[in-house]
């Protein structure tokens, strides 16, 4: 477990692999949830859309109270690439899920 809090260099970034997969996590949730909260809202849903509402801003305050991004890997490929595949991905899930809803 030792390399999970060891601290390495990538990009111009100092950080541990549990650091890097918490961050890449929460901005992919940020995204999933963001945009399925649109699609919920398009057909109607309102349960999804509150229970929605109610994860995109318990995420959204760890979002806005973090500490900002300072290197380029952080502001151009954790933040964007991981927010805009769970964006698309949550587009896509809320789509098949209100479908069986």
């Amino acid at each position: 477990m030792k390399i999970w809090k060891s601290k390495f260099n990538i990009v111009d970034a100092t950080t541990s692999l549990s650091e890097l997969f918490r961050e890449i996590g929460i901005n992919f949730m940020w995204g999933f949830v963001g945009n399925s909260i649109i699609v919920f809202m398009a057909k109607g849903i309102d349960t999804a859309v509150a229970i929605n509402f109610f994860i995109y801003y318990m995420l959204m305050s760890y979002v806005v109270n973090r500490d900002k991004y300072k290197t380029r890997l952080g502001r151009f490929v954790i933040m964007p690439i991981s927010a805009s595949v769970g964006a698309f991905l949550g587009y896509k899930f809320a789509q098949i899920l209100s479908k069986i809803i």
